[in-house]
């Protein structure tokens, strides 16, 4: 089996999956949603301190699980980018220890890579050629993957889809993280307000978000504004831009005579229902295969990684103890 270990950012969590058959064998993860609510958005020291207690604790879990017996874990993965710095340290520096304690090799798995491998937790079979839409609170993005090599076609020149929501949420005085709560608002509100639609007129390839925060924010500072109104307005034309964009891509895609078999929506935000519907109508429409990760491994997660790790142990990809570091800015693959 493959251990494996992901701290990127605000969850602290481990999972056991399965070489051969790549199933989930062990996963356990830990929010600290609560802690970073009040602040509206993750603080870094406190993000640190509570991995550093967090980790430990579903360790322990995981020897409790094996009863102890650790002899059938071939490998440790370990998310290394990107993300905070002082989060990811806490993931690495566990990693290094047990490898070093186990004798193990280590598997270095990119954060957003993991994503990915999100849409193949419990599968065997890894869909390619496949094109993806990640959204999280970190990236916008535009991916495709092909025999595991991944490029980046298009990125937001901002803010993320998943902090816009975030920081929507904070301006009307509410907690984090933001994308289930303005997806809560919105759900059956009345149609108040119109808000700009990013780049609508545009034909680059890219995404922003800033415009229509500070529409948004423009919209609160109103007397007796309704706020459910305005998410709802909010959530539609963030989601009318993340269609468009991605409507823009599979134009471009036709008129190069290359067809889209596969798209898929990963990351944390691809969890909002509203986004979901809207891409299934777009894949329907130029006649692709919309692939979902599962809501419960959408955010992040060790089961991810593990399941990463897996194609990474399988290719001899291993990294070394003493030189392996982290690289918190990193959105290469």
């Amino acid at each position: 089996m493959i251990l494996s270990i992901e701290s990127s950012c605000d969850d602290s969590s481990l999972a056991l999956t399965s070489i051969q058959e790549c199933k989930l064998v062990f996963h356990q993860k830990i929010s600290q949603d609560s802690y970073h609510s009040r602040y509206g958005g993750v603080v870094p020291e406190i993000a640190s301190r509570l991995h550093a207690q967090q980790l430990p604790q579903i360790l322990q879990e995981l020897k409790n699980f094996l009863d102890g017996n650790l002899e059938a874990i071939k490998a440790i993965a370990i998310t290394t980018e990107p993300g905070l710095s002082v989060s990811l340290i806490e993931g690495l520096m566990m990693a290094k220890a047990l490898a070093l304690a186990l004798n193990l090799p280590l598997l270095s798995i990119n954060h957003l890579k993991g994503h990915i491998y999100s849409l193949f937790i419990n599968q065997k079979t890894i869909i390619s050629p496949l094109s993806i839409l990640l959204v999280s609170g970190g990236h916008t993005m535009i991916l495709e993957m092909s025999h595991s090599q991944i490029q980046i076609i298009a990125k937001s020149l901002d803010d993320s889809f998943g902090e816009s929501f975030d920081k929507a949420s904070k301006m009307l005085g509410l907690g984090y993280p933001g994308g289930p709560i303005i997806q809560e608002l919105a759900h059956d509100a009345p149609s108040l307000y119109t808000l700009p639609i990013p780049l609508q007129h545009s034909k680059e390839l890219a995404f922003s978000f800033s415009g229509l925060k500070n529409a948004f924010r423009l919209k609160t500072q109103e007397k007796d504004y309704h706020p459910n109104a305005l998410a709802k307005a909010f959530q539609e034309s963030a989601i009318a831009h993340i269609y468009q964009r991605c409507k823009l891509y599979f134009q471009h895609k036709q008129s190069q005579n290359q067809s889209i078999q596969h798209f898929a929506i990963v990351g944390g935000a691809s969890a909002n229902l509203a986004l979901r519907d809207k891409m299934h109508q777009l894949c329907q429409d130029y006649q692709a295969t919309l692939l979902l990760s599962p809501l419960e491994f959408c955010s992040d997660n060790a089961a991810m990684i593990g399941r990463a790790g897996v194609e990474s142990y399988l290719k001899g990809e291993f990294a070394s103890l003493y030189e392996l570091d982290i690289s918190p800015r990193t959105t290469q693959f």
